[in-house]
């Protein structure tokens, strides 16, 4: 049961606002056309290969926080440097899930000062699942589990609509479609890094089931993504949530569903995201999770706009990056530091 309660913590921090607006799915995979689901399946791929091959590092060399992998792999000082950029990164997409609870919050609810109530109770409650562990972690996963094939199936029944012509292109080539995905998969993984000491301590046969699960779950719902977005791919292309826009030929009912499913996408990931900082966080334990909280409402402030279109892109890269480093077999000898 543990390798399936990871599997949801795992599907809870990859599946934010962006893949549930389908903003991210337009962007990385259906954006190519008929090499779309190449782009998903390398995005998978790339997702269990880090998923894989970390937790096996950190238990070969005795690590049981992402900082100790890198000083272990990298060297203390750059050990150190790359262990505060993987936290900078977890509470920067924190702040920006919280931020997006608040701001569907301020939309959905007739009350005053929804925006600042919901980012509030939305912060206490986080922190309360992320304490908990895996138990926790795997709660929001399986609410989204549950809620996003639903819509994705609803978006996917409606009517493809009058036919149009798709804006001027040059044909896309294949390759594109696989960097994309890759890069999906290498952003994604950068952004987990904090949570994979939850493997750690499985066997490699548990550890095997426990990526496959979230492998088969995340497929399943990029491929029902894939579908919609390629089904109505001229009346979203050019719009930044395309669910959303979708959602309003289901009627009211469809616009409470889409929220629910955003607010359970934004609120998993912003529970696995202060589950890495955690073990990142060189204090007490008991100012731990203060702090952590704290940081990701810094964050917050900045909005999930400007967050998203600026800060998160490039640090992802370097971290991704970083994460690349770390799983190569061209680092240091594993051992413990």
């Amino acid at each position: 049961m543990a390798a399936y309660g990871v599997a949801l913590a795992l599907l809870g921090g990859v599946v934010g606002a962006g893949f549930a607006s389908g903003r991210e799915i337009v962007r990385f995979f259906a954006g190519h056309g008929h090499m779309a689901f190449a782009a998903a399946l390398c995005a998978l791929m790339t997702l269990a290969l880090f998923f894989l091959r970390l937790p096996a590092l950190m238990a070969r060399c005795g690590c049981r926080t992402l900082t100790a992998l890198c000083r272990a792999r990298l060297g203390a000082r750059l050990g150190r440097l790359c262990g505060a950029l993987f936290a900078l990164l977890a509470a920067m997409t924190g702040g920006a899930m919280l931020a997006a609870c608040a701001e569907l919050g301020a939309l959905t609810l007739p009350i005053a000062h929804a925006y600042g109530l919901t980012m509030a109770l939305t912060l206490l409650a986080a922190a309360a699942l992320a304490a908990r562990g895996l138990g926790g972690l795997a709660v929001p996963g399986a609410a989204l589990l549950g809620l996003l094939p639903v819509l994705l199936v609803r978006l996917l029944c409606l009517p493809a609509g009058e036919a149009c012509f798709l804006p001027a292109m040059t044909p896309d080539l294949p390759v594109r479609a696989v960097c994309d995905g890759t890069a999906y998969g290498a952003l994604n993984a950068a952004m987990l890094a904090g949570v994979l000491p939850l493997l750690v301590p499985m066997d490699a046969q548990a550890r095997r089931r426990a990526v496959r699960a979230f492998s088969l779950l995340l497929g399943l719902l990029l491929l029902l993504g894939v579908l919609v977005c390629r089904r109505h791919l001229p009346a979203i292309l050019e719009q930044p949530m395309p669910f959303v826009v979708l959602s309003r030929r289901l009627g009211a009912g469809g616009y409470l569903l889409v929220a629910a499913c955003l607010y359970a996408a934004a609120f998993s990931t912003l529970c696995a995201m202060l589950a890495a900082l955690l073990p990142l966080c060189p204090v007490s334990p008991r100012l731990r999770l203060p702090l952590c909280a704290l940081c990701c409402l810094f964050f917050a402030c900045a909005g999930f706009g400007p967050i998203v279109d600026h800060g998160y892109p490039a640090l992802g890269a370097l971290c991704a990056g970083l994460l690349l480093v770390l799983a190569s077999p061209m680092g240091q000898s594993p051992s413990r530091r």
